[in-house]
């Protein structure tokens, strides 16, 4: 019964599913008495023994407000009548029965005292069938409940519903809103208690409540909570708002950081979410609220002492080889801070460390197998005196990293300017050389680099194009690049037109008058020449002048 959350099965016995109605409805403490014998057959001294110690630990606690829920009943009162009245001679304390399954005008006892709560069963908005009734009710509620059994994977069925009903799961009904009234507002009594649900029950479209023999109506569980607390109401609908806005928010912060992708993580996060409400209300039940915000206060202090060890431990270690494994699982701050620790170790003048260091460097962006692996050990690459740049164009292809990115992150790096003609001349081999996709990468990264230097020799390729026997790929990227320095490149607006008028290869012409258009504007001749062409050539070439 100290169990946050009980779990009913099919086989679970009747006081089992009982304790289990008041606890889904309430965070009260719950005590179980039996009044079966040990072949499990309601027995009447086992009974008498139970609400003798009730009355006992009532007595003895004149404190303590006390929901007595008996989903029991007998046709004999004598026996039980003396203790009955015992107990309901103290204030502390409230018996509430079912009114019984007999679908009479009479109700079983102990329902049928008058010092005894009585409640009748409903059955969507009329009278369950069974339920007795009479002027002796009470209050009625649902005596219908279904119990949603979840079967976790690997299980083959997810979960199913079962059927529990009768006048004992109406009565635990109007206990546990008891119980929960006098929480949220300590300082009344059990009698305002009773009298709050009885003006807040709902009518029954039901003759019999005409009649006058199904209590004060349905139990409104909202209305009087809402009546005994004022802030009910607003702490209700506080809790909705900040779901929704957080799953509003969640699902923005998605849709921003990954379009239409975020759709499915939002999706698969409530999934998992749903999955574990039973785990998190378990938490919550068991612990409280603010146990768990001290928890999770803990957790966050925990790991900000763990990001400032580890800060700590950057700025003073020399085990380069630790680094540059942590260094991809670090936020943006740390990683830096490990760029930074890795520069000076690199900058050392033990020659022996920096190369062995610039070693595991490339072999660590050989073998990185993400693209955020990759992205960090790029950025480490630039640290390096001699960098690896077909390596580094080779994994930009394998997981599409932005060329932007990498040219940024050369340019950043303290010893670019010493090797930009050395990295240029690297660009270029590559755009000559390698594959397709790999001269394709590299042409970007050239053109977001973009550096002067790589004019003298980018025109003496162009010039020197069919001795080198270059390909028409390594060519068409080859005049790309050119077009991306527009006027700057001026003084080879000849080298263009000539490879324009002479070329028999159309897709060259198209890009070489491409690159005309950007870096020849300021000729004089220009507006004569692209004239010239819109009247001599044709698709693919005119393309270039759109």
């Amino acid at each position: 019964m100290n169990s946050p959350a009980l779990k009913i099965q099919p086989d679970s016995s009747h006081g089992s599913k009982i304790a289990a109605v008041i606890r889904s409805q309430s965070r009260v403490n719950i005590r179980a008495f039996s009044a079966e014998n040990i072949t499990g057959r309601i027995d009447k001294n086992e009974y008498l023994n139970s609400l003798n110690e009730i009355h006992n630990y009532a007595r003895l606690h004149p404190e303590e407000k006390i929901v007595v829920n008996i989903s029991l009943g007998f046709e004999e009162s004598e026996f039980q009548k003396e203790i009955i009245e015992k107990i309901s001679e103290l204030e502390n304390i409230v018996l509430i029965a079912a009114a019984g399954n007999n679908n009479r005008e009479r109700l079983t006892y102990p329902a049928a005292f008058s010092e005894v709560t009585a409640v009748a069963a409903l059955a969507a908005a009329q009278k369950m069938s069974g339920s007795n009734y009479g002027s002796q009710v009470d209050f009625s509620a649902p005596g219908v409940i279904e119990i949603t059994q979840r079967d976790y994977l690997p299980a083959l069925n997810y979960s199913r519903t079962y059927k529990i009903s009768g006048t004992s799961f109406a009565s635990p009904q109007l206990t546990a809103l008891l119980a929960n009234i006098l929480s949220l507002k300590p300082e009344i009594s059990i009698e305002d208690g009773l009298k709050i649900i009885k003006n807040t029950s709902a009518q029954i479209n039901d003759p019999l409540f005409a009649e006058g023999k199904l209590g004060a109506g349905r139990i409104n569980n909202f209305k009087a909570l809402r009546q005994a607390s004022r802030l009910y109401l607003w702490l209700q609908m506080s809790i909705y708002f900040s779901i929704i806005s957080a799953a509003l928010l969640f699902f923005y912060l998605c849709w921003q950081k990954y379009s239409l992708s975020g759709i499915f993580i939002f999706l698969i996060s409530s999934a998992i979410l749903y999955l574990f409400q039973p785990l998190l209300l378990l938490f919550y039940y068991q612990f409280g609220l603010l146990k768990i915000i001290i928890f999770l206060m803990s957790l966050v202090l925990l790991y900000y002492l763990l990001l400032k060890t580890i800060s700590f431990y950057l700025s003073q270690s020399h085990n380069f080889a630790l680094i540059l494994k942590v260094a991809p699982y670090l936020n943006q701050n740390l990683q830096k801070q490990a760029r930074a620790q890795l520069n000076r170790l690199l900058n050392q003048k033990n020659q022996e460390q920096t190369l062995k260091l610039e070693k595991m460097i490339k072999n660590h962006l050989r073998n990185c197998s993400s693209s955020k692996k990759c992205t960090i050990y790029l950025k480490l690459a630039g640290l390096s005196n001699q960098l690896p740049i077909d390596l580094i164009i080779k994994k930009a292809v394998r997981f599409n990293l932005n060329s932007t990115l990498i040219a940024e992150a050369l340019e950043k790096q303290e010893n670019y300017k010493k090797q930009r003609l050395i990295i240029s001349a690297e660009l270029l081999k590559l755009i000559i050389e390698e594959a397709y996709s790999i001269r394709k990468k590299a042409a970007a990264v050239a053109a977001d680099l973009a550096d002067p230097l790589v004019l003298v020799p980018l025109k003496n390729l162009l010039l020197k194009r069919n001795q080198l026997g270059l390909s028409s790929e390594a060519q068409y990227f080859l005049l790309d690049l050119l077009e991306t320095f527009g006027p700057e490149a001026a003084d080879l607006t000849e080298l263009l037109k000539n490879i324009i008028s002479k070329s028999s290869d159309p897709w060259l012409k198209y890009h070489a008058l491409k690159a005309y258009t950007q870096i020849a504007v300021e000729n004089e001749s220009y507006q004569d020449f692209i004239a010239e062409m819109k009247a001599k050539e044709k698709e693919p070439v005119t393309l270039a002048l759109e």
